[in-house]
């Protein structure tokens, strides 16, 4: 789990994020280890919030012909 922390590419999922926001919060990190962290999570959410984006516009292309 700790080498999926410090791993840009390996914050994949909810549970890892929370993990490395944590380990950010609650240990003594060096410089790099907490930007390779923090630019993990960022990528994370990105793709996160791109997801989330994707899912409303299929919704909203799926119901558009109920709106006519």
């Amino acid at each position: 789990m700790d080498r999926a922390v410090t791993n840009i590419e390996g914050i994949s999922d909810g549970g890892v994020a929370l993990i490395a926001y944590g380990k950010l919060q609650l240990e003594d990190v060096s410089k790099r280890g907490g930007l390779e962290i923090e630019n993990g999570l960022l990528r994370y959410c990105e793709l996160d919030t791109l997801a989330l984006v994707m899912i409303l516009e299929y919704f909203r292309e799926v119901i558009k012909p109920l709106n006519r």
